[in-house]
């Protein structure tokens, strides 16, 4: 099984602010439990370019799907569970956008949790990892959630 890799700087504060400007120039998505996700096209996106690259390196996957998700600092958060939505998923992915929000920690089932840092990917088997999001307390949290699949 995949262990859980973090990547420190896996996206510059600049692409990270981009991301965020560019989620916010979009209609509001429709909410989702307690977030916004806005799904991405992953042709002829340097973004997913740069995941598949380093999932390659990692098993063999590339990119299936991607959101930037915005996390309102009210009522959110995700309790345990396992990136079940397609069988085809063989890596996860958690990119954070920004980190100047209260909570919002990516944990795991035997208890360890990751704090937000702007740029930091958490890679990780999201099927065979009961995962979860704590309650984000204040400001709005940004990531990018990533679904990958075999090559």
């Amino acid at each position: 099984m995949t262990p859980v890799i973090i990547q420190d700087n896996f996206l510059s504060i600049e692409e990270c602010k981009y991301l965020i400007d560019f989620y916010k120039s979009q209609p509001t998505p429709e909410k989702y439990n307690t977030t916004y996700p806005l799904n991405v096209e992953t042709k002829d996106n340097s973004l997913a370019e740069k995941i598949t690259k380093f999932g390659m390196t990692v098993n063999n996957s590339t990119v299936d799907w991607l959101q930037i998700v915005r996390w309102p600092y009210s009522n959110s958060g995700k309790e345990l569970h396992i990136d079940d939505t397609s069988n085809k998923t063989t890596l996860s992915s958690i990119i954070y956008l920004n980190d100047d929000y209260e909570g919002g920690h990516t944990y795991f089932k035997d208890g360890t949790s990751f704090a937000p840092v702007v740029g930091r990917a958490i890679f990780f088997d999201g099927y065979h990892y009961p995962h979860g999001v704590s309650p984000i307390d204040k400001n709005d949290r940004y990531t990018v959630a990533v679904w990958m699949k075999k090559s």
